[in-house]
């Protein structure tokens, strides 16, 4: 599939708010400090992997992407000339020069620091959304994905009104609007990647509203590995279906005979197409003198139509009929495999759910995006 012809600059979009998201989350006092793999020694000057480098030097290298990219969508530079990224580099060095000095006077340098992403991502949206909806939304896509983590407060109480909640970055009307600008750019992405995304966002949405489960240990590691997967797919295009296991598709021959009950009334109508095709290809071999025959015969004849014509078009019905049943028995399966949260139960949710595997797997298919069917 060939991208669009402004894929370069929405895919810079989404990079752009995703790293913007993660510099206020690497800045924010009391932010998450995600640990993949770090070096047991930095000695020798070895060189690491992002993943084996510091909090702060991934913090400056984040914020060294914010400055390019916003150079290259032109949302850096203000009317007076003052560029966004170098306030919010030397902010982000002054919060972190101070460390555990005044408390007061830190809170007030974040308190500045925040208020300046605050300008930057308002002006970075207002420029994107008078150039191209596209990039605007892409923008939002990757900003809001980035958020489900490094906005994340785990601590905030329940019942609380607060926008750094499991409640709120996971909740209903987010996951919903994040679900919506994917499929939107669904073009500039992997086939399966949108809905993937969506179907891996009903399972975060349903962490979000079970306090017990997204109370569990593994939370907000599952969230994080999470994060990185939906940067494989907007970010890096990675391609979704190579995160399925072996041979998974022959283990969810259930999911196979689920499709088939959802599509029960189009492939009874196909059977009884196919069924009067073969009647009627019978009735012209034949060359039935019967009235019916001849009924059948002259009908045919008025509509301009012949024994191949009609098996041709069955056939194309059928053809696409299948294909999207495919797809969706497919799409399911790759949202499963996106998704990175290990379920522990609990009673209430046995109860409800016969497996801890029916859990991810009911939410996935609550989705509201599928892959696009070719026309037959």
């Amino acid at each position: 599939m060939t991208p669009p012809a402004d894929a370069d600059q929405v895919l810079s979009a989404v990079r752009l708010g995703w790293c913007l998201a993660e510099v206020r989350g690497r800045n924010r006092p009391g932010g998450p400090i995600p640990s993949d793999g770090a070096l047991p020694t930095r000695a020798g000057h070895v060189l690491p992997l992002r993943v084996e480098r510091t909090p702060t030097e991934l913090r400056i290298e984040t914020q060294a992407v914010v400055a390019a990219l916003a150079a290259k969508l032109s949302v850096d530079t203000v009317s007076d000339g003052t560029g966004y990224s170098a306030k919010i580099n030397d902010l982000a060095a002054e919060l972190h020069r101070e460390g555990e000095g005044d408390p007061g006077q830190r809170a007030r340098t974040w308190s500045r620091l925040a208020e300046t992403i605050y300008e930057f991502d308002a002006h970075t949206q207002d420029c994107l959304t008078s150039k191209s909806d596209t990039q605007a939304c892409g923008y939002q896509l990757g900003r809001g994905l980035s958020e489900s983590y490094w906005e994340l407060d785990p601590t905030v109480s329940p019942g609380t009104d607060s926008a750094v909640s499991w409640w709120y970055l996971l909740g209903s009307s987010r996951c919903n609007e994040l679900s919506r600008l994917a499929g939107r750019l669904s073009a500039y992405f992997n086939p399966y990647s949108a809905p993937a995304i969506a179907g891996s966002l009903q399972v975060w949405k349903a962490v979000a509203t079970e306090r017990v489960w997204r109370e569990q240990g593994t939370a907000l590691i599952d969230l994080y590995q999470q994060l990185r997967r939906w940067y494989e797919l907007i970010v890096l295009l990675q391609d979704p279906s190579t995160l399925v296991k072996p041979y998974a598709l022959v283990r969810n021959f259930r999911a196979t005979w689920k499709a088939v009950r959802v599509f029960w009334p189009q492939l009874a109508a196909a059977a009884i197409g196919l069924g009067s095709v073969v009647a009627l290809v019978v009735l012209i071999s034949n060359d039935s003198k019967s009235a019916i025959g001849k009924a059948v015969l002259g009908a045919v004849g008025v509509a301009g139509l012949s024994a191949a014509t009609v098996t041709a078009k069955l056939k194309s019905a059928a053809q696409a009929l299948f294909t999207r049943l495919r797809q969706d028995v497919y799409t399911d399966l790759v949202a499963e495999a996106v998704t990175t949260i290990r379920v522990t139960p609990t009673r209430r949710m046995v109860l409800r759910h016969p497996t801890s595997g029916d859990i991810v797997a009911q939410s996935v298919k609550q989705r509201a995006i599928t892959p696009a069917t070719p026309a037959p």
